[in-house]
């Protein structure tokens, strides 16, 4: 198709209104909170299962987009 990578991120936040990273981000995000809710898996291995493997970097995003922790999304839901 020959478009260059420039091209595509415009494109996209152009069409979406998010950037490429946004989008990629808020779907690792949306995955991670599935995971949360309705798994036993480590908050480590689910950071690194969608795509973080620094656990750190995984909580301080997650805390960045919801207000709270992995660890305290998983206790808010469970006490649901």
């Amino acid at each position: 198709m020959h478009l260059t990578p420039p091209y595509l991120s415009k494109y996209i936040k152009e069409k979406s209104g998010d950037t490429f990273g946004e989008i990629v981000r808020n779907v690792r995000m949306k995955k991670a909170c599935t995971l949360l809710k309705n798994g036993n898996m480590t908050v480590e291995t689910i950071a690194d299962s969608v795509g973080y493997p620094n656990v750190e970097h995984f909580n301080r995003l997650f805390k960045e987009k919801f207000g709270m922790t992995p660890v305290q999304f998983r206790n808010k839901k469970q006490a649901q």
